[in-house]
Formats: C-alpha cells, sequence, structure tokens
C-alpha cells in the first residue's frame, strides 16, 4: 500500500479569533461579552473560542503538522493603495487585547507562529500552503476569510468557519465552483470586478456578483474580458472601460501573493500530542510544555479545556528537528525554550502556592481508616486538630435519597482519611468468599461503629467544621444520626460570596482556580452516560485518594477565602448569616412537604383534555394536522400556510426557519386567532409536564413528601433558589397555577401557616433613596401604586382608576429593574413617548428615586460593584472596561439594570434569610412540633398543628417584620389554611 500523505493544518490566526470571538458573544445574547470575562477582567471570548478549534482540529483532524499566522502591520497593499482596508470597523478593544493572549496559548503548545514584514498573514499562508503542497504534503487553511478560497487546488483545501464554531465548511476546488460558479483562479478575477466592501477594494462601479459571475463563466479571465469589450452589453462596456484601472488595482490588491522570501521547517511544525501511543510504560510522549499550557488555561479559566488535556505525569520529548530560530528572520518556531521533563500539575503548581505553615505537599495521602486501630488513631488526630475538615460519599446527588458510602476527614494539609462504610461486595467491600481474607485496603467497618466513634468529636461545639457545600453533607450525615457542629466554614459558599458570579463554585474548579491543584473528575471513578455506576460500587482503594483529595483541598482552600472575605468586608456575611442558615435550609428540606397527589392525577387528566382540544381548533385554522411540537413544522404552518407576518424577518433558526420562541409570538398576537390558541397551549402544556405530572414523580417514598434542595449560591444577588423541584416558579397568577397550589397540603389534625412580606422590595427602595414621598406614602399605610398614580397624575388617591394603578404599578417595579421608556412601552402597551412622559413626572415626584438610580449606576461604574445594606457585594466588571460594539453597549446597558436592582432584591433576600434564622431559633421554643418547610421568595410557609396555627402565624409575622429596621414600616402578611391555595389571612 502506498504511504499515506502527511496533513498540515495552517490556521489564520486573526481571521479565526474574529470568528470565534463573534460566534461566541453572539451565541450568548447581551450578557454574552460580560460571561467571558475571568475574575480578573481579562475578556477570553476570542481565545476561548480559537482554543477550541485548536483542539478540535488536533483531537478530529489529527493533522501531522501544524502551524499559525497571524498579520504584523502595515503590508505592500497599503503602499498600492492608501485606502486599503480604510472602511474596515476598529476590532473590538477586548478582543484586540486577546490577540497577544492567543499567541501565547499558540507558543504554549509549541506551535510555529508564521510571520512576515510587508505582507499579510493570507500571503503567508499561500506560501507555506504551495511550498509544502509542492513537496507532497495535503494542506487545510483555517480561516474565516473567503479570500483564501482563491488558494484551493487537488492538495490545498480551505476551511471556513461558520456563524457557529460547529458550521466549519471544507472547500476544495470544485466545492468552490459548486457554490460560486467559478474557478478558485477565477475568484481572484471576480473580486477584481466586484471588489470587497470588507477590504476597502475598490472593483469595478456598477458590476454586481451576479454580472461578475456571468462575465468570467463565458469569458474565463479578467483579461479576456477587456480583450473582448466589444462583444459585451453596452451598458457593462461603458462601466468595464472607465473602471479598468481599479480592476487592475483591486487584482492586485486581492491576489495572495505565494512566494514570500521566508524560511520554512517543515518537520519543527509538528502537530502537538493529545492522544496516541506512548512511551515503553504507555505514558504519552508530548511535544509541548503540559505546565505551561495548563497554568494559561488556569489564567483563563478555561477548566473544560483543561480537561482536555493529557494527564499532568506525561513525558516530554522534543519536537522533530526542532533547531533554534536564525537570527532576523521572520519565521518564529517556537516561543519561550522547553522544558525536557513535566512532573505532576499538582506538584509544579504548589511551589508556586503560599500556605499556613509553609509550602504545602504536592499530594494528597490517603489514609483508609478500616480497623479499630486505625478508627481509633483518627479520633485521636480529630481530638487534637483545631479544624476539622469534613466530606461524605454517596450513592445519590439528592441528599434525601443518598446512602453512606464513606466519610472524609482532614485535620492537616497533605493528608486525608477516609472510612469506608457501605462499599458493595463487587467493588471489593468487607464481603468475601469463605474462607478468603479481603484485602487490607478493602476491608470496612460497620456504619454504627464509625459514626458512634466520631460523633462525639465532630460534634463539639468548641471544634470548627469546614466543608464545600456542607449542607448536602450534613443532611447525608444527619439522617445517618450523627448531626455536625458547629459549620465554621464552607469553601463553596465563600467563593460565591467573594465573587456571586463565580464559575468555580465547584470544588474541582475552586481548587485548580486557586490552589492550581487539578483534581480527579468523579467521572474518573463512576464513569458516565448509560454505564455510570454509584459511589458504592467503586473499590475502597480507588475512592480513598479521591475523597481524601476533597477534604484535604478544602481544608486549604480556606485560608484563602477567609483572607479574601476579609478584605471585601464580606466575612460577616458568611459567618452570621449564610453558615447559620445552613442548618436551618437543611431541617427544611428533609421536612418536606405533603402533596395531593389524586388531585394533581384527576388535574392531569382535566388538562389532558384540554389540550387535545385546543389542539384541534388549532388544526382546524391551520387547515390540516402537525405536530405542534415541532418548531419547523409550526413555522411551516404560521408563515408559509397561513401567511402570518414575522415580526422580524432576520430572526430565524439554524433549519433557515422563522422562529416561533414566545417572545415571537406575543408580538403577533392579533394577527390570527391562532396564535393565542398556541400560547394557550403552550402554557398549559408546560404546567402538565413540569408540575402536574412531574410533581407526583418527586414525592420520596420512604417519607411520602416532596423535598426540593435549596441553593443559597443558586442566585447573584443572594436569594435562595429552589431545585429538583423548583417550588419557586408555580405560577399564582392564574387559575390553574393556583390549583396547582391546592395540591400542597397539611396532613390531617395539621394547617399550613404562610407569611409574605407585602411590597418589600418597594420599601427598601424608599429606605434606600430616601425619597420623601414615597417614605410618607408608606408611612400612612397608603396604596403605594394608587399613591404613586395620584401623586404622578395630580389627583386625589381615591379618584385613581384600576388601570391608572395597574400602570403605576409596573414603573414601580420597571424602575427598581432599570427599566427604560421601551421597555415600560413593552409591559403596559403605551406608546414609548407616552411611557416616556410617564417616568418623567414619575420621577419629578419622587426625585429621591431618581437620585438613587444615577448614584447607583454611577457608582457601580467608579468601583465596579455595588452593595446590599448588609454589605452583599455584586460585581458588574463590564461597565469598568472599554468596548465599542454594540454587544458591549447591550452587555453594559444590562449591567447598570442590574446594579440598580441588586442592592434592592439582595436586601431583601438578606432581610428574609434574617427572619428565618430568627424562626429557627424561636419556632423549637414556642411551637415545638412546627416547622419551617417552604421558602418562595418574599414568602415562608410553616407547617404546625391546627391548634398552633394561629399563634405561628402570629409569631412568624412578629419576626418577619422585625428582622431588620428600614426607615419606613416592614409588613408582613400572614394567613392558614389546609392547603397552600385556600387560606384565611390572620389579622394580628
Amino acid at each position: 500500500m502506498p504511504e499515506k500523505s502527511k496533513i498540515l493544518y495552517l490556521i489564520d490566526g486573526h481571521a479565526l479569533a474574529y470568528r470565534t470571538y463573534f460566534a461566541l458573544t453572539a451565541a450568548g445574547g447581551s450578557d454574552s461579552a460580560s460571561r467571558w470575562v475571568t475574575r480578573s477582567g481579562e475578556p477570553t471570548a476570542g481565545t476561548y473560542g480559537f482554543v477550541a478549534v485548536l483542539f478540535r482540529i488536533v483531537e478530529q483532524d489529527q493533522p501531522d503538522y501544524l502551524a499559525v499566522s497571524f498579520d504584523v502591520g502595515r503590508t505592500f497593499r497599503d503602499d498600492l493603495f492608501a485606502d486599503y482596508k480604510g472602511t474596515r470597523a476598529k476590532m473590538p478593544d477586548d478582543l484586540a487585547a486577546q490577540i497577544e493572549r492567543i499567541r501565547e496559548v499558540v507558543q504554549a503548545f509549541n506551535i510555529p507562529v508564521l510571520e512576515a514584514e510587508g505582507y499579510e498573514a493570507d500571503d503567508v499562508l499561500g506560501t507555506v500552503a504551495k511550498r509544502a503542497a509542492a513537496g507532497g504534503v495535503k494542506v487545510v487553511i483555517v480561516t474565516g476569510d473567503r479570500d483564501l478560497l482563491q488558494l484551493a487546488d487537488k492538495r490545498i483545501r480551505i476551511q471556513l468557519a461558520g456563524h457557529k464554531l460547529s458550521e466549519a465548511v471544507l472547500y476544495g476546488p470544485d466545492d468552490v465552483t459548486d457554490k460560486y460558479g467559478l474557478t478558485p483562479q477565477q475568484y481572484i478575477d471576480f473580486k477584481a470586478l466586484v471588489g470587497d466592501k470588507s477590504d476597502n477594494i475598490p472593483g469595478v462601479a456598477g458590476v454586481g456578483e451576479k454580472t461578475a459571475t456571468e462575465l468570467l463563466q463565458q469569458y474565463g479571465t479578467l483579461d479576456k474580458i477587456y480583450k473582448n469589450l466589444d462583444k459585451i452589453p453596452a451598458r457593462f462596456k461603458s462601466k468595464l472601460e472607465a473602471g479598468k484601472q481599479n480592476a487592475y488595482l483591486s487584482k492586485q490588491l486581492a491576489t495572495i501573493i505565494t512566494d514570500v522570501d521566508l524560511p520554512f521547517d517543515l518537520s519543527a511544525c509538528a502537530a502537538p500530542r493529545l492522544t496516541g501511543s506512548g512511551d515503553a510504560s504507555g505514558r504519552p510522549l508530548l511535544n509541548f510544555d503540559r505546565d505551561r499550557v495548563a497554568e494559561l488555561f488556569r489564567v483563563l479559566e478555561f477548566r473544560s479545556l483543561l480537561g482536555r488535556l493529557p494527564k499532568g505525569d506525561e513525558q516530554t520529548v522534543e519536537a522533530e528537528s526542532a533547531a533554534p530560530q536564525p537570527t532576523g528572520e521572520q519565521l518564529s518556531l517556537f516561543g519561550e525554550s522547553r522544558q525536557s521533563s513535566v512532573v505532576s500539575s499538582q506538584s509544579s503548581v504548589a511551589s508556586r502556592q503560599s500556605s499556613v505553615g509553609g509550602q504545602p505537599p504536592s499530594t494528597t495521602r490517603p489514609i483508609i481508616v478500616n480497623t479499630p486501630e486505625s478508627l481509633a488513631s483518627l479520633v485521636t488526630a480529630l481530638a487534637s486538630a483545631p479544624a476539622i475538615a469534613f466530606d461524605v460519599e454517596t450513592t445519590h446527588t439528592d441528599p434525601m435519597r443518598a446512602e453512606l458510602v464513606g466519610v472524609a476527614l482532614a485535620v492537616r494539609e497533605g493528608e486525608g482519611y477516609y472510612a469506608p462504610i457501605g462499599h458493595r461486595a463487587e467493588a471489593g467491600g468487607q464481603r468475601s468468599e469463605v474462607g478468603v481474607r479481603p484485602p487490607t485496603s478493602d476491608l470496612q467497618l460497620p456504619l454504627t461503629v464509625v459514626l458512634d466513634a466520631l460523633r462525639p468529636v465532630l460534634s463539639d461545639a468548641a471544634k470548627p467544621k469546614y466543608a464545600h457545600n456542607a449542607k448536602y453533607d450534613y443532611i447525608v450525615l444527619k439522617r445517618a444520626g450523627l448531626e455536625v457542629g458547629p459549620l465554621a466554614f464552607d469553601t463553596m459558599l465563600a467563593e460565591w460570596l467573594c465573587d456571586p458570579s463565580s464559575r468555580n463554585l465547584g470544588l474541582k474548579n475552586l481548587a485548580w482556580m486557586r490552589l492550581g491543584v487539578e483534581m480527579t473528575n468523579i467521572e474518573a471513578l463512576i464513569g458516565k452516560g448509560a454505564r455510570q455506576i454509584t459511589m458504592d460500587r467503586v473499590s475502597v482503594e480507588a475512592a480513598a485518594p479521591y475523597a481524601a483529595a476533597d477534604v484535604d483541598m478544602t481544608l486549604r482552600l480556606v485560608p484563602i477565602l477567609r483572607k479574601e472575605l476579609e478584605e471585601k468586608n464580606v466575612l460577616r456575611l458568611l459567618t452570621e448569616i449564610e453558615l447559620p442558615l445552613i442548618p436551618a435550609l437543611a431541617e427544611m428540606e428533609m421536612s418536606g412537604v405533603a402533596l395531593d397527589v389524586e388531585l394533581l392525577g384527576e388535574m392531569s387528566k382535566t388538562l389532558e383534555k384540554q389540550l387535545a382540544q385546543i389542539e384541534k381548533q388549532i388544526h382546524k385554522h391551520v387547515g390540516h394536522e402537525f405536530n405542534l411540537n415541532s418548531t419547523q413544522q409550526l413555522a411551516a404552518a404560521l408563515f408559509e400556510t397561513l401567511k402570518l407576518k414575522p415580526p422580524d424577518r432576520s430572526r430565524k433558526t439554524t433549519a433557515g426557519k422563522y422562529s416561533t420562541a414566545a417572545d415571537v409570538l406575543e408580538e403577533m398576537r392579533g394577527q390570527h386567532e391562532v396564535i393565542a390558541l398556541i400560547l394557550e397551549h403552550r402554557e398549559l402544556s408546560k404546567l402538565k409536564s413540569t408540575y402536574v405530572d412531574a410533581l407526583p414523580e418527586d414525592v420520596n417514598p420512604a417519607t411520602g413528601r416532596v423535598h426540593t434542595s435549596y441553593n443559597q449560591t443558586g442566585a447573584v444577588t443572594g436569594r435562595i433558589a429552589s431545585s429538583e423541584p423548583n417550588l419557586q416558579n408555580i405560577p399564582i397568577r392564574t387559575e390553574l397555577g393556583r390549583e396547582v397550589r391546592k395540591a400542597f397540603i397539611a396532613p390531617r389534625g395539621r394547617r399550613l401557616v404562610a407569611v409574605d412580606y407585602s411590597q418589600i422590595e418597594l420599601r427598601i427602595a424608599a429606605h434606600v433613596s430616601g425619597d420623601a414621598t414615597l417614605r410618607q406614602a408608606f408611612e400612612r399605610g397608603d396604596d403605594i401604586h394608587a399613591a404613586t398614580a395620584a401623586a404622578v397624575r395630580g389627583i386625589p388617591v381615591e379618584k385613581v382608576t384600576k388601570d391608572q394603578r395597574r400602570l403605576a404599578k409596573s414603573v414601580n417595579f420597571g424602575l427598581l429593574y432599570g427599566q427604560g421608556a421601551f421597555g415600560l412601552s413593552q409591559t403596559t402597551g403605551l406608546t414609548v413617548g407616552e411611557a416616556d412622559d410617564f417616568i418623567k413626572n414619575y420621577f419629578e415626584q419622587f426625585p429621591g428615586v431618581r437620585r438613587y438610580l444615577d448614584e447607583t449606576k454611577k457608582r457601580a461604574k467608579e468601583i465596579g460593584y455595588v452593595e446590599t445594606l448588609l454589605g452583599r457585594r455584586r460585581y458588574f466588571p463590564i461597565l469598568q472596561r472599554p468596548g465599542t460594539t454594540r454587544e458591549d453597549a447591550m452587555a453594559r446597558s444590562r449591567a447598570e439594570r442590574e446594579a440598580i436592582n441588586s442592592p434592592i432584591q439582595g436586601t431583601a433576600a438578606d432581610i428574609i434569610k434574617l427572619a428565618m434564622l430568627h424562626l429557627a431559633a424561636e419556632l423549637p421554643r414556642k411551637f415545638p412540633t412546627a416547622r419551617m418547610i417552604l421558602q418562595v421568595h418574599d414568602e415562608l410557609v410553616f407547617e404546625c398543628d391546627t391548634a398552633d396555627a394561629e399563634g405561628v402565624a402570629k409569631l412568624a409575622k412578629k419576626i418577619m417584620e422585625g428582622a431588620y429596621k428600614l426607615d419606613v414600616p416592614v409588613v408582613a402578611e400572614a394567613r392558614v389554611g389546609k392547603n397552600w391555595e385556600e387560606m384565611k389571612t390572620i389579622v394580628s
């Protein structure tokens, strides 16, 4: 068999950076530019996109050789035509800052950077491509620039990036012809005729793409077109004659030079090795410095990409023929000198870290606790330790369904204890064949023995306990009979308080970002997908290092995070609110809520019938049956069959169909009655699938109740989030939504008590703004929305109509979310002008609110963050970063709106947390059988004995109203009932 041809991939650096940058920022919406920023404020969208494509090339295409070229400045084309690229938009500021970082990553992978003064990257790529192809090598040029299509031939193909990173298309010469009706060589003459607006190449005025294509298809070349001018229709002949000079100038500008004088060593372009064969011991042989790449990924917060690198104990080998670069030549083969070996990631990065007591150990030493002697030694170590980090290994992510597999503990850096409890025999647990003793490392102690031994020290009030996501471990251990306390530090909560928008709340990410340590992912032990196993089936020998590292890294993170919390003045929030709240939330989760499953079953049947009827009506209007859940079929029905007009003709799906998203259909209301039916069908279908059918499946078989999970880090504002199932989003404004709330019931002999704050965010706004009119309205106990309408319109409050009150309510809440005239017009039906006038009148009556909005935006821009009344911070780095693109402007506008609202919504979250802490302390003393079971933003729900209901309601109301003193009255309303919907108001 003939030897397979080698393949060289050439990357157009600037072009690919542009394409990937805009693909990622456009795909993420208006806040995408803000999302692609590190905690230090470095933008990363272009860098991430570039490196992601680089990985795809290396992993999937597996080229033999790889090189990158960048533009270097002024070229000969600027001398030919002073206005060359003169109309091109300036590179976005945040992308320009990323080009050097991309170079750094490329050089870290030992990928040569090809450049030549006076020439564009296209010329360098063209030269190298032709030279390599002449030597028998196949070439693929990766770019976003169609100019390179002229290079396509039987050995050179062009890979054009699409609008999305996954939409790249490969062009050979036949593909170019199929797409454009021209050969690659004709593509140069095509540009000569039509020009190129992006590069400001003039072309021939009045000659468009269709005409240019027809002329070239008929005559073949630009020269032959001009030789045959007499045969060309007069209207084009005159234009061609007048534009001849521009045509040939444009051809010079558009032609890629393929004979640039530059040195090129193909063997020095050996592609990075990420997979494949290794040395005699099976370790992959790397031709780049993995530690250098890993450190760059850590700085850039690219942990998802880090996982695609080979592990940290590989050997490094020199690239083929890696000769030093000759002095003064333009070909840059390598960045920094390479090391001859790579040590483990933990070891290499550990040398850069400082820790309490000096340098941390390079790895974690696991100590398996599976004998009475080792358990006694562990208890002794715990008793003498100043603090203890703890963690559990279980069979499930739901702490109410999880079985305990093992307990991990750490008291000093560099080691961790692991007490296996529930590993199964199939994994090498303590059960064994008769007469055969298992290996010592696979022995286990009984659950009761371990917990009895650990209980005194883990419940010792004088010994601080540390954990990561402590609530999970707390619940699992408490269900097993061990209540851990006091909880003195939670590294997940600490990271979140340091930066509420942090993407490193997981321990693995956090350890990598804060310590530079690459930890083993759980999938390495249990697998993923259909073949995933549970932790109890992992061997003790494999589980122990994993569990030990978890507690070791938690222990190491505590001093680092505590220092930052102190610097940011938020340590008090951790110690006085978030940590004490963990046991309270854990009790709520363990208590759960009772559900009327039969009622939901009947609702499901009713909704099924309603949905079928609505679907028939929709099909009747359209004229034929179709799948209502298929967006393509729905789009065809609306825009092709019914000929309805989309509000935005440019908004299409990836399949090329007009969008049928909810916001699009809402704008189309009134065009046809089928639109209202579709929206109703969607609403009912979502209600049925999300709640009516799903909630019964969430009933825990062991308790007969539904147990939601409360996530303290689920919202950047500080609000508690509910999940699995989410009990905070049950609709209450519709009759059907309220029917769902009826299914949340109190058992026989018990009652539900619901207490919620009245307009707490508006009261906080009155406090922080100091607006006299707003404060007086609350002090008088006025209906605040009616009072607002009366003040703005200059009429007595008793003459305010329902519509006027509704409009005032929209403004009251809208302004707290930074809403402007356009946003108000969208929610109220007013014209933009009417909305603008209303807002102006509003601010004339409430100048303190205007002052608060302006000062908050100004302060957020000056210092980069806003704070709640209790000091909780939210950061807005984009407000301090320059940016000139439309996406930047949209992201800043959104950030300003969020900066206005965050102090208010965050303070509301803080206040209800304070109330929960007080209630968690008072309820057991005064009403021992009462339980706090739900938290829904500004509302708390309790379950208690019927005889205690009124007393619980009054106590909860009193505590909630006194949780935090504002300059205006804080009011809470209490209700009691057999279910969450049918409740009677209790007046204190």
